[in-house]
């Protein structure tokens, strides 16, 4: 299995753009073991072979821009802790991953993006494909 790396390591290797094989790789190693990975959306990425580019987003106008993540952050589910889904539970440090938008759908990032919502956090980073 390979290790996480910290966002700041992920960010200066290459600067703000990745390629879509890259972001595969994001989104698998911040995956927890437990969990599915949206392989549609992956494979799709692959296909697509895309670039995706570092933006700072505000987080209302995902929430906006993409049904699903609305009806998550409405309902209120948690996917992680005691009544979620998994056991693994995300720190602070975890809110600071990027989210990944592609085809202006979030596949990576609904829990993050309703943390922010409910924190009251304006802004999110988002690797946004090209």
């Amino acid at each position: 299995m390979s290790k996480i790396k910290l966002f700041e390591e992920f960010i200066t290797e290459s600067g703000n753009t990745r390629s879509a094989r890259d972001i595969i790789n994001y989104v698998k190693d911040l995956t927890p073991s437990d969990s599915d990975h949206p392989d549609y959306f992956l494979s799709l990425v692959k296909k697509s072979g895309k670039s995706f580019v570092l933006k700072t987003l505000k987080v209302k106008d995902v929430i906006k821009m993409d049904q699903d993540v609305k009806s998550y952050v409405k309902s209120g589910e948690d996917r992680y802790g005691e009544d979620g889904e998994s056991d693994f539970v995300p720190g602070d440090d975890d809110l600071d991953n990027p989210i990944v938008i592609f085809n202006g759908e979030v596949i990576d990032g609904y829990s993050r993006i309703s943390t922010h919502y409910r924190k009251g956090i304006d802004n999110i980073n988002a690797w946004v494909s090209e």
